[in-house]
């Protein structure tokens, strides 16, 4: 199942570079940004099939990451290349920050 994972978020990787490359209308910071999104999800839902932890957990967790992935990308599609009073990047890494709190708290809570 990790495998998957791995393999759609490598193909999204080359599709959104495919993008960024042939659309002139597609900045490059949106470009990078909406890369660095994807691989952060593929990364975070490879780990999470990594680790052992139960069923129900990945389970949960994938739909998680998931949403909150496909959240984080829509807003890197509209944010501004300036980092200043930039609000969108605020809560990319605010999302990104509750994925990965989410993965501990999951990996403490495991039976052993």
């Amino acid at each position: 199942m990790k495998n998957i994972f791995l393999l759609g978020g490598i193909i999204a990787i080359l599709m959104n570079s495919l993008a960024g490359i042939v659309l002139t209308s597609y900045p490059t910071f949106n470009w990078m940004l909406a890369d660095v999104n994807i691989l952060f999800s593929t990364a975070l839902i490879f780990v999470l099939y990594t680790r052992f932890l139960d069923n129900a957990f990945k389970t949960a967790f994938t739909f998680l990451f998931l949403i909150s992935g496909l959240m984080r990308y829509v807003l890197s599609l509209f944010a501004h290349s300036e980092l200043e009073n930039n609000w969108i990047i605020l809560l990319i890494v605010g999302l990104l920050l509750i994925e990965v709190l989410t993965f501990i708290f999951g990996l403490v809570l495991r039976k052993k």
